[in-house]
């Protein structure tokens, strides 16, 4: 990994006697993007808006370049190397073109060199043909698609973006993230990423912070923490929807045996002793179900098809089990199964993930 282009060291944040973000270390790389993800009010706007040097620090300090900000490198140095994005597109008024060299001007760029910077992203982002409309005249995809123009003309070594496709429609939203993703990749471009869609982040994201009322619960690539969080809570953030509690009944050199209400789980090596409750999810897209007839009650927990119904591209299938959980099952095409029909759920160890204690 190369060295830190942007680095947070036991930053926090206060309003007033209020801690807004507890003491935290950020790390950003050059050309990475990382997704800052949690729920409303946890803390992710305030994080970005720190790193980005817009607030006031309680604690730590936050260093660009391996030079510290604020000191030795200014901050008005530092926002000239940089640019934004937020949910609205706070444009000015006039044209399209206008809004997007506005920041060229301010930077002293001279108007003659405005052309060349300009009309390519504007191709780019696919707005060349409203360069001369007034800015209140455009959807909200187009708007936005401006906003971004804006930022990216500046050529900025880190980008930030706050919710930037919250208020868009699905479609545009999903247009969008494929277009930006390409443009950082392409130019190599850091960015910060606020999002509270777990979709966006898996797309535009190389690495992701997951924050909660302030404070950074767990950061790494998105699928070890879809698969592997490190606390309930950031399996309740995230959306896990099997959190379940257990007890520890047997521990082997190569796994343990977990006591689920009767039933019993083989899971991966984990740092537990007999008798200890535990918190552990399920993967469902790991999961199987097949008719009982078809498999011996040793190899999976038996149960009983409660609904079976059509989410998103794919399947949901609802199990309750024989200890009385339900579980869901995932499948890309329609199952073979009805409502009502005893199965067996074949549940292998990697689909079992025990919360640390």
């Amino acid at each position: 990994m190369s060295a830190a282009l942007l680095r947070a060291e036991a930053m926090s944040v206060r309003r007033g006697r209020r801690v807004v973000l507890a003491p935290c270390d950020v790390t950003v790389h050059p050309g990475e993007v990382l997704g800052v993800y949690g729920p409303n009010g946890a803390g992710k706007s305030t994080l970005v808006q720190a790193l980005a040097g817009l607030l006031p620090l309680a604690s730590g300090r936050v260093v660009f370049h391996g030079q510290r900000l604020g000191q030795e490198v200014p901050l008005l140095a530092y926002h000239r190397r940089i640019a934004a994005v937020f949910q609205e597109a706070l444009l000015l008024r006039g044209t399209v073109w206008h809004n997007v060299a506005l920041g060229l001007s301010l930077r002293g760029i001279k108007p003659v060199d405005h052309h060349q910077r300009v009309q390519p992203w504007l191709e780019r982002l696919n707005i060349a043909h409203v360069a001369h409309r007034p800015v209140g005249t455009l959807s909200g995809g187009e708007a936005q698609r401006t906003s971004l123009a804006r930022a990216l003309v500046l050529e900025p070594e880190i980008l930030f973006l706050d919710e930037p496709f919250a208020a868009l429609d699905a479609p545009t939203r999903v247009r969008l993230v494929e277009e930006l993703g390409a443009i950082l990749t392409e130019r190599r471009i850091a960015a910060l990423f606020v999002t509270h869609d777990l979709a966006e982040a898996s797309d535009l994201c190389h690495r992701c912070v997951v924050l909660d009322q302030g404070h950074v619960l767990q950061e790494g690539d998105l699928p070890t923490i879809l698969h592997r969080p490190c606390a309930r809570r950031v399996a309740e953030i995230t959306g896990t929807e099997h959190i379940f509690e257990a007890t520890v009944a047997a521990v082997q050199p190569h796994g343990v045996w977990l006591d689920w209400d009767g039933q019993r789980l083989w899971a991966s090596h984990a740092s537990v002793a007999v008798g200890m409750p535990v918190t552990f999810v399920l993967q469902p897209e790991a999961l199987h179900l097949c008719p009982a007839a078809e498999s011996h009650p040793s190899c999976g927990l038996r149960g009983r098809v409660e609904q079976i119904r059509q989410r998103g591209p794919g399947w949901k299938v609802s199990v309750r089990g024989k200890n009385a959980h339900t579980v869901s099952v995932t499948y890309a095409r329609a199952p073979d199964l009805t409502p009502g029909q005893e199965v067996t759920m074949t549940c292998p160890p990697h689909a079992i993930w025990i919360l640390p204690v």
